[in-house]
């Protein structure tokens, strides 16, 4: 122990012995530049990619606003019908919005041409073609609500207006049209 405070009291006495000692340098900081092209390259590119997928994802997001439009429109017609409504005339027009809904969220991506003119069986193969989920029951209530006079549409039973609905549902999610 007295050898440390020897070496102590002989640094605070600046003896003639340490006063030719230098503090020893530090080394210089390390740089957070890149030093060689390739960190410049990753620096560059990275965040180019991250802004071309955002921009990527952020389009798909808006050209799929029709889907999510048709599918809140769906979602009321079937709030509609399943409140029950009393007046025949009006579950029928609203049973009818169906097909109407569907013709105007194909038109949104098929050529007009295309699609504006078919009807009955041509409109089903469309459906079936597109995604293939009108069935041989549900393709013809679909025709049903459609063309049909409102009085026979009214009468169409809650099963065969939720397997509608359900189906309906199905093909605005799923569709894929070939352009």
């Amino acid at each position: 122990m007295s050898g440390v405070s020897g070496i102590v009291s002989a640094v605070a006495d600046g003896s003639p012995q340490l006063q030719g000692l230098q503090e020893l340098p530090l080394p210089e900081p390390v740089s957070y530049v890149p030093q060689t092209i390739g960190w410049v390259l990753v620096a560059i590119v990275l965040p180019a990619l991250v802004l071309l997928a955002l921009w990527a994802a952020w389009r798909r997001y808006e050209r799929q606003r029709y889907r999510r439009n048709a599918l809140q429109e769906l979602a009321g017609i079937e709030a509609s019908l399943a409140a029950g409504q009393a007046d025949p005339l009006q579950r029928a027009a609203t049973l009818a919005a169906i097909p109407r809904l569907l013709k105007r969220t194909s038109l949104e991506v098929a050529p007009r041409e295309q699609v504006a003119a078919l009807t009955g069986e041509a409109w089903l193969a469309f459906l079936q073609r597109t995604r293939g989920c009108f069935d041989a029951h549900t393709g013809p209530l679909l025709t049903l609500a459609s063309y049909a006079p409102p009085e026979q549409v009214a009468r169409l039973s809650q099963d065969d207006a939720a397997a509608l609905i359900r189906h309906a549902r199905d093909w605005i999610e799923h569709h894929h049209v070939e352009i």
